[in-house]
C-alpha cells in the first residue's frame, strides 16, 4: 500500500504526460484488486487462529485497521488526482466523462436508444442474499420497500459509454441508474447504490505432496483449478451516492466494517485503462515511444559468446535478442539440447513455438513448466500440453517448492561445451517491454556446467554443488547473509566496504537482521526496493548508514541486482530471480550467480552507479516509515537517461 501511495504519486507529476497519470491511477488500483483478492488472506487467516504477526508484533485486526487506514488516505489521493486529471482532460478539449444529468437532451436520446438496444435485455434482477456469489466487476444494489434486490452489470458491455457527441462518454453505471425505469418502477426502487465484492482467491495448493507423479500432480491441479472458486469476502467498495453507510453494508454482508469502503466517485478505477486505449495515439498524451536496440542480425549470436559474454538490461535492449538466440540455438546443427524454465508466458509465445521446433527437428528439449503461477495456471497447463505433443520432454519442477527462475541452457557436446542465459525476468515478450529486467549470456564452462547439474537437480530433486550458482531454498539466504557478514568483517579490519541490494521486496525477518546487526557496526547499505520493504531505519544507532530508496517511473523496476563490496576493493556482483522475501528466499527455487566476467561485471557496476544517482523517480524511506522525493534542479532520472541514449544506438553490439 505504500508502493501504491507513490504508484497515485505519480499522477502529480508535472513531467508524466497526462493519459499515463490516468494510467498510474489505473494500475493502483489493480495492485489494491490483486492485495485483497490474494494478500488479505494471510491477515483473517491471522484474525481466525488469533496470532500475532512476528515482525511488527501486531494482532490481524490491528493490522486490518492498519490497512483500512492506508487505503483510505490512498483513496483520497487517488480520487483528487482522478478529479483534477479529469477537469484537465475537458479544459484541453482531449474527452469529457460526464454524468448523466450533465448530458445534452440529444445526448440523452442516443444513451437511452443505446441502452435499450445493447444494456436492457442483458440485465437480470435477483433477490438478494448472503449466499450469492457476485462473479461480476459492478453490480447494483436497490431497496424496495421491505426487499432488497441486485443486478449484476456484465463485463463485456464496457464501462465507457458513448454519448454521441464526439469525445463524450458516461458511465454504463450511470446509464443504467438513470434510464432503467421498467427496472425500478417493476420493483418500486427507492435507493440504488453501485457495488463491488472481491473476494479471497488464494487457495492453497494443499495438494502437494513430493511423491506426487507426473500424472497424479496433472490430476491434482486440474481438480484444483475446477473446485478453486470465489471464498470470502475481503472487500465491499460502494458508491458514496445514498444514504446507507459503511455500517450498513457490513451488516448486510456480515463482514468488518474495516472491509468496507465508501468510494468517492467511480468504484474501480480501471475503467481509466479505456481512456489510454483510445486516446493513446496521441503521441503528446502519452511517454513517447522508443525503439529498443537489437541484434545485429549480419553477426551470429553463438559465435559472438564463443569470444564474449553479453549482459542486456530490458527493455532498452530488446527480448527479440534473446529469441535471436534461441532461433540460432535451433538452427545451430551442432546443438544437441536446450533447456529451460518457463514460469509465465505470453499467449501465442514465440518461444514456445521456437521449443517445438527443436524438439521436431531431434533436439533434446527440456522445458520445466511451473504450474502454479497464480492465476497463470491453466494457460501454463495449456503451454505443457503444446510443449508436450510436439516431442518436449516437460518437468513440472519441486512438487513443494514453486519453481522462479529464469534460465536457458544450450548443450552442444556432452563436456560442458554450450551457452546459457541467466535473467531476473519471465521469458515473456510483452512484460518485457515495460519491465526493467537484466538478462546474462555467457559461453563460460562453469556457468554451462552449473546450469546443466541445475536442470538435472530439477529431474531428480537431488541437492547439488555447484562451483558459482546459489539456489533457494538451502543455498541462497546463507550467501546473503554469509557475504553481509564477511562485508562487515573487512569494513571493521580496513574501513572500507558496503553492500547494495536491487530488489522488489525486502520483509525476510533473517535478511533484516542481519542488515541491521552489520548496520550497529557501521557497515553502510544502500538498498532499492519497489514495493515492500519491512526494514525500519534510525534502529542502529550513531553508526546506521543505511539509505533504502524506491524508484517508480514510467517502466517497471524489476531486475534484482547485489553488491558486495568487501575490504581492499575486492567486490562481488549477483543477479537473481529472487526477492529478499521469505516466501522467494525458503519456499522457492530461485537462481542467484555471481557475474565474474570482467566486461558484463564492469557494465552492471555503471548500472549500480546509475540507480544511486536517480532523483527524478526515487522516493526514499525516513525513520518513520514514509517516503519522500528529494527536489533537485537538475535531478537525474536512471530510466529516461537510458531512453534518452537509445538515440545512438541501433543495434546490441
Amino acid at each position: 500500500m505504500l508502493f501504491d501511495n507513490r504508484v497515485i504519486d505519480q499522477a502529480y507529476n508535472q513531467k508524466v504526460p497526462i493519459l499515463e497519470k490516468l494510467r498510474f491511477l489505473a494500475i493502483a488500483s489493480n495492485n489494491l484488486d490483486e492485495f485483497f483478492s490474494v494478500r488479505m488472506h494471510n491477515i483473517h487467516s491471522m484474525i481466525g487462529s488469533k496470532k500475532v504477526e512476528k515482525r511488527t508484533g501486531l494482532t490481524g485486526n490491528e493490522v486490518l485497521e492498519l490497512v483500512y487506514e492506508f487505503n483510505i488516505r490512498n483513496m483520497t489521493k487517488q480520487y483528487e488526482a482522478f478529479s483534477l486529471l479529469m477537469e484537465s482532460c475537458k479544459d484541453r478539449n482531449i474527452f469529457q466523462l460526464l454524468k448523466y444529468r450533465e448530458l445534452s437532451d440529444f445526448e440523452k436520446q442516443n444513451v437511452k436508444d443505446y441502452y435499450h438496444s445493447n444494456i436492457a435485455d442483458e440485465l437480470v434482477v435477483k433477490t438478494f442474499t448472503t449466499e450469492h456469489k457476485f462473479r461480476h466487476n459492478l453490480n447494483i444494489l436497490m431497496q424496495s420497500q421491505g426487499y432488497t434486490y441486485t443486478i449484476a452489470i456484465p463485463n463485456d458491455l464496457g464501462r465507457l459509454i458513448p454519448t454521441g457527441v464526439e469525445d463524450h462518454y458516461v458511465l454504463i453505471e450511470d446509464l443504467i441508474l438513470h434510464v432503467a425505469d421498467e427496472i425500478f418502477q417493476k420493483y418500486d426502487i427507492l435507493k440504488s447504490y453501485i457495488f463491488r465484492v472481491t473476494y479471497d482467491k488464494n487457495k492453497k495448493y494443499d495438494f502437494l505432496d513430493e511423491k506426487l507423479t507426473d500424472k497424479q500432480y496433472l490430476t491434482k491441479m486440474t481438480q484444483y483449478l475446477n473446485e478453486r472458486d470465489l471464498r470470502k469476502i475481503t472487500r465491499i467498495e460502494f458508491a458514496a451516492d445514498g444514504s446507507r453507510g459503511r455500517s450498513y453494508f457490513a451488516q448486510l454482508f456480515g463482514i468488518s466494517k474495516k472491509s468496507v469502503y465508501k468510494i468517492p466517485g467511480p468504484v474501480d478505477l480501471k475503467l481509466l485503462n479505456g481512456f489510454f486505449k483510445l486516446y493513446k495515439s496521441q503521441k503528446n498524451l502519452v511517454f513517447a515511444p522508443f525503439t529498443a536496440n537489437k541484434w545485429n542480425e549480419s553477426k551470429n549470436i553463438l559465435r559472438y559468446l564463443d569470444k564474449s559474454p553479453l549482459f542486456l538490461k530490458y527493455p532498452y535492449d530488446s527480448f527479440s535478442v534473446f529469441l535471436n538466440y534461441l532461433e540460432t540455438a535451433v538452427d545451430d546443427p551442432k546443438t544437441t539440447a536446450i533447456s529451460i524454465t518457463i514460469y509465465r508466458t505470453e499467449k501465442n509465445s514465440q518461444l514456445v513455438k521456437l521449443l517445438q521446433r527443436a524438439a521436431k527437428k531431434g533436439i533434446k528439449v527440456t522445458a520445466l513448466v511451473e504450474l502454479r503461477a497464480r492465476f497463470d495456471e491453466e494457460h501454463n497447463l495449456l503451454v505443457s500440453e503444446l510443449l508436450s505433443s510436439s516431442g518436449v520432454k516437460v518437468l513440472y519442477g519441486d512438487r513443494v517448492n514453486k519453481v522462479h527462475s529464469k534460465v536457458c541452457l544450450v548443450q552442444q557436446g556432452n563436456d560442458g561445451d554450450g551457452y546459457v542465459q541467466i535473467g531476473t525476468g519471465n521469458y515473456n515478450a510483452v512484460t518485457s517491454n515495460v519491465f526493467s529486467d537484466v538478462s546474462y549470456f555467457t559461453s563460460n564452462k562453469a556457468y554451462v556446467v552449473d546450469a546443466i547439474k541445475f536442470f538435472e537437480r530439477l529431474s531428480d530433486h537431488q541437492e547439488v554443488d555447484y562451483d558459482l550458482l546459489v539456489t533457494s531454498p538451502n543455498q541462497m539466504k546463507p550467501m546473503i547473509l554469509n557475504n553481509i557478514k564477511r562485508a562487515t568483517k573487512d569494513y571493521l579490519r580496513t574501513g572500507k566496504g558496503s553492500v547494495f541490494m536491487k530488489v522488489n521486496g525486502l520483509t525476510d525477518i533473517d535478511v533484516i537482521n542481519a542488515i541491521y546487526s552489520a548496520a550497529r557496526l557501521g557497515l553502510p547499505f544502500r538498498l532499492i526496493v519497489r514495493g515492500p520493504c519491512s526494514l525500519k531505519l534510525g534502529l542502529c544507532g550513531a553508526k546506521e548508514d543505511i539509505v533504502v530508496q524506491s524508484i517508480v517511473g514510467e517502466l517497471l523496476e524489476h531486475s534484482r541486482i547485489f553488491n558486495f563490496n568487501y575490504g581492499d576493493q575486492e567486490q562481488e556482483v549477483w543477479i537473481s530471480s529472487a526477492d529478499m522475501m521469505t516466501r522467494n528466499l525458503d519456499r522457492r527455487v530461485e537462481v542467484a550467480v555471481p557475474v565474474v566476467e570482467e566486461k558484463p561485471k564492469k557494465k552492471l557496476l555503471k548500472m549500480i552507479k546509475m540507480y544511486l544517482k536517480d532523483t527524478e523517480n526515487s522516493y526514499f524511506l525516513n525513520a518513520n516509515g514514509e517516503y519522500f522525493k528529494k527536489h533537485k534542479i537538475f535531478g537525474i532520472s536512471t530510466q529516461q537517461t537510458w531512453l534518452k541514449r537509445l538515440k545512438w544506438r541501433k543495434y546490441v553490439n
